[in-house]
């Protein structure tokens, strides 16, 4: 149950338009933030909020049960805090987020409508989304190892010990031609077969933007057609340069064929599944 001050409450009652968001977001490093929707800055629990700042909050889903309360928030790249190269490096993830309804011609008079953290944080050219999630969301996280057949290491990471740098598993090549907004045709990386890119990373020359993901690739002629996890950035235009690398689907047979990895692989891949669970009960002759 929300705890909505008398004063306040009485404001709602009488009609009153004086409210605005308030986000207050605490980094993993400790450091705290504020930013509302209003055009002035306001203090709220001690902590001073960036005014006009773009932030705006998405649909927030709660539910009776043991599902954690979902939704997201929006926001522009114009702060001199949240930028394109912090959010690429990580210091935003998992970052602490509450959320208020304050009443800006009396900011002492106001109520916390959530709380929670972000989850992940995608940007484009002007703009991010982050996911956000309630508190319960933090039992449903996995401690220590989850045992599968499949390996939980990422591709090219310490306990992976894959050199993508490496002859064979990288080429430089470039746009061909934009398709769609997730799908780009990209010229001489034929000595890379489509199959292989699945799952691969491609790698943009400038820094702002964030490598992507293929989720998908094919090959038309000599060209590579990739589809990718996120939107293309705007700016992305034929000629320009950049560097496909390979994908694993982390199965036991890619790690030792594709990548003769074998003994780092970080699965179970022998792990009997259901079908020994449920095998029926067999006399011996």
């Amino acid at each position: 149950m929300i705890d909505i001050p008398p004063p306040l409450q009485a404001k709602l009652d009488a009609g009153a338009t004086t409210l605005c968001w308030v986000w207050i977001l605490t980094r993993r490093d400790g450091m705290t933030f504020g930013f509302t929707d209003h055009d002035q800055a306001l203090k709220i629990e001690g902590v001073s909020c960036e005014p006009a700042s773009g932030f705006s909050a998405g649909d927030l889903r709660s539910e009776t049960g043991g599902a954690p309360a979902r939704g997201a928030v929006f926001g522009q790249l114009d702060s001199g805090v949240i930028t394109r190269s912090a959010i690429k490096s990580g210091v935003w993830d998992g970052a602490g987020l509450v959320l208020y309804r304050v009443d800006w011609s009396d900011p002492s008079l106001f109520w916390r409508a959530f709380t929670g953290e972000l989850g992940e944080i995608r940007h484009g050219e002007q703009g991010f989304e982050a996911e956000v999630a309630g508190l319960g969301a933090r039992l449903n996280r996995t401690i220590g190892r989850a045992f599968s057949r499949l390996c939980d290491a990422e591709l090219g990471d310490a306990r992976c010990g894959v050199d993508l740098g490496s002859e064979g598993r990288s080429v430089e090549a470039r746009v061909a031609e934009r398709i769609t907004a997730r799908a780009v045709r990209i010229s001489g990386a034929d000595s890379l077969e489509a199959l292989e890119l699945k799952n691969g990373v491609l790698h943009w020359p400038d820094e702002d933007w964030a490598d992507q993901r293929i989720v998908l690739a094919r090959t038309v002629g000599n060209d590579r057609i990739v589809e990718l996890e996120g939107v293309l950035p705007e700016a992305v235009a034929p000629g320009q340069t950049v560097r496909l690398s390979l994908g694993c689907d982390k199965r036991f047979e890619t790690c030792q064929g594709r990548f003769n990895n074998a003994l780092n692989f970080r699965g179970c891949p022998h792990m009997p599944g259901n079908d020994a669970l449920i095998r029926p009960v067999r006399t011996r002759q």
